[in-house]
This record gives structure tokens, sequence and C-alpha cells, in this order.
């Protein structure tokens, strides 16, 4: 018989603080920077997050760039 599945963590929002784009994606690849050095070190990969966070990064990029032009 196959193991309970775990429900995936749910997170809440205590506070919020305004980020401009530029801290955010700067924020987004020192976390991805850590979090993959960390998964190399263990061994493990979860490139699901990985990939979505490089998405999340790359569509504030093209924002900031959008916003520059207007």
């Amino acid at each position: 018989m196959d193991p309970p599945l775990d429900p995936p963590v749910r997170l809440e929002v205590v506070s919020r603080t305004p980020l401009s784009t530029k801290s955010a994606i700067k924020q987004l690849d020192a976390f991805l920077d850590d979090f993959e050095a960390r998964s190399r070190a263990s061994q493990t990969t979860n490139t699901a997050v990985t990939v979505q966070l490089r998405k999340l990064k790359d569509a504030l990029k093209e924002e900031r760039k959008e916003k520059k032009i207007k």
C-alpha cells in the first residue's frame, strides 16, 4: 500500500514591503544561486522550483524593460 501523500506547505503573508522590480530580480538571483548550491551539495535537484523562479525572474526583467521604454 502506498504511503499517504503530504499536502504542500501553505504560505501565509504576515507582512509586506513594497519592492522595486530591480530589487526583486536581485533577490531572486541571490536566492536561486543559494538554492542551486544547496541542491548540488545535497545531490538533489528540484528543477520545477528552479524553472518557475527563472520564469518569474525573466518576466520581471521583461516588465522592467517595458517600463523603461514607455
